[in-house]
């Protein structure tokens, strides 16, 4: 949806009270006043805190959560073509294209990993993990159900190794990584936590 330009300024000058003070200790007032606009022009835009910092983010949020979707859905794609021994391939190539998404988006997400406190979004990495370890557990039943997978994994393990994966990842932005930088750090991510599922789990 197309903004106008007292939106685009609103959303600027909101960002940056947001970045510097986190969504807590951020004021309307402090960037009604620096914005130049009245409150009332402000509050026709943005009825409240919560709903500035949900322009600011939602649309990236929600975006990544539907690629990721996406994602799992290709895993189980794998499993009628017979290339589940490919999957770990696949996850490493989708983690590419989801840090791209991330560093095209990077305030945003820096608003959600760092300044969400109090939000909506303040547990999002949570919430993927959840997502992630709710899928992941139906796919490895459905293929422990065709004997093309050997070993075992708790819930307690997996979900513990799926948390310490995405807050890894996601340490790109809270440490500001260049996306160089973060390219190369997630390649070397994927290499370690590839090895020791297949150490754990073995995919044929």
């Amino acid at each position: 949806m197309e903004r106008t330009e007292t939106q685009k300024k609103i959303l600027e000058v909101g960002k940056r009270e947001f970045l510097e003070k986190g969504y807590q200790g951020a004021s309307m007032r402090a960037v009604v006043k620096e914005a130049g606009f009245t409150q009332g022009a402000f509050y026709g835009y943005y009825e409240s805190k919560e709903a500035l910092f949900d322009a600011l983010v939602s649309e990236a949020a929600d975006g990544l959560v539907e690629r990721f979707k996406a994602a799992q859905e290709a895993h189980f794609a794998l499993i009628p073509q017979g290339r589940t021994a490919d999957s770990r391939r696949l996850s490493t190539q989708y983690l590419r294209f989801f840090l791209d998404y991330i560093y095209d988006r990077f305030d945003a997400f820096k608003l959600i990993l760092c300044c969400a406190a109090g939000t909506r979004y303040e547990n999002y990495v949570h919430e993927l993990v959840e997502l992630e370890v709710e899928q992941a557990e139906r796919y490895y039943g459905e293929l422990e159900r065709q004997g093309r997978i050997e070993g075992h994994i708790s819930h307690e393990l997996h979900h513990l190794i799926t948390s310490a994966y995405f807050t890894a990842v996601f340490e790109t932005v809270v440490h500001d990584m260049t996306r160089e930088r973060a390219m190369a750090y997630i390649e070397e991510l994927a290499t370690f936590f590839n090895c020791g599922w297949e150490g754990l789990l073995r995919l044929t």
